[in-house]
């Protein structure tokens, strides 16, 4: 039998076909999608960040009210314990008047969610800590309220998101930060459409962002595919049916992610 006919077609095959004789090529965008992936069980390990938050408040109604909030401090995480520690060491935040000064107060937030329970701690209104068996809302009867912070940089809900979302975000772009290179994902989504697959966490994100309300995402991710930078941002209004008592928020926050894995002991004040 001559073999070298033979051969020779085995030889044509390897090149022709993916996977024979050679490494197959890899789809880029199922590339990025794998690191993606792990980067988002990343999100859902225990992790402690560094946290910048602004928030705006337009009021719909005469006369105009317009408030503003930024925020500083740091967030820990415990996903599988459904916990965290937002510890918001400097706020401040203002009310324009448009006939007076500007009213600037300056204060601390805490905000703690163990499970179905949310502590709150908030020294612009208070000294003693309150608890509440929902997150805590951005805007309510006693005007911009900086704990409604806490239910929206849940890194779980965030994680959620990606994971729902994530074919969508494509390739990443490359991109440094802080002398650090990184690969930058992006979505945008509306709750119901970020969570549709998952039910109980599309029911907590609906307290405190509005089912139509559009969120933009971005994830860094290191070399390991360590998440290491979030940034979370939305605008939607807020009020009664008619909207005459609405206000439309302006929100966005930005996470430095770190001590990944790392357990973090998360307990209720004591009260």
């Amino acid at each position: 039998m001559n073999r070298r006919p033979v051969c020779a077609v085995l030889g044509a095959l390897a090149v022709v076909l993916p996977g024979c004789g050679q490494d197959a090529s890899k789809d880029p965008r199922q590339e990025a999608h794998r690191h993606l992936e792990k980067a988002i069980s990343g999100l859902e390990q225990p992790h402690r960040a560094d946290v910048e938050v602004r928030v705006f408040v337009n009021g719909m109604g005469f006369p105009p009210i317009r408030m503003n909030a930024e925020m500083r401090g740091t967030q820990r995480s415990d996903p599988g314990q459904h916990a965290t520690d937002l510890d918001l060491r400097s706020v401040t935040t203002t009310v324009e008047r448009q006939y007076s000064e500007d009213l600037v107060r300056d204060g601390a937030v805490r905000v703690i969610v163990l499970g179905g329970r949310t502590y709150v701690r908030n020294s612009l209104q208070s000294a003693e800590w309150r608890t509440l068996t929902g997150p805590a809302r951005m805007v309510g009867n006693r005007g911009l309220d900086p704990a409604g912070t806490g239910a929206m940089l849940r890194t779980s809900m965030v994680a959620a998101m990606f994971r729902n979302k994530g074919q969508s975000a494509g390739t990443p772009v490359p991109t440094t930060t802080s002398g650090v290179t990184m690969r930058r994902y992006w979505i945008s989504c509306t709750v119901d459409d970020c969570l549709k697959d998952d039910p109980d966490i599309r029911d907590l994100a609906r307290k405190v962002y509005p089912r139509e309300a559009v969120i933009q995402m971005r994830l860094f991710i290191d070399d390991e595919d360590r998440p290491r930078l979030l940034e979370v941002e939305s605008e939607f209004p807020l009020g009664n049916k008619d909207m005459t008592r609405g206000v439309l928020l302006r929100f966005k926050a930005k996470l430095a992610l770190h001590d990944h894995g790392k357990p973090q002991q998360i307990t209720a004040p004591a009260q």
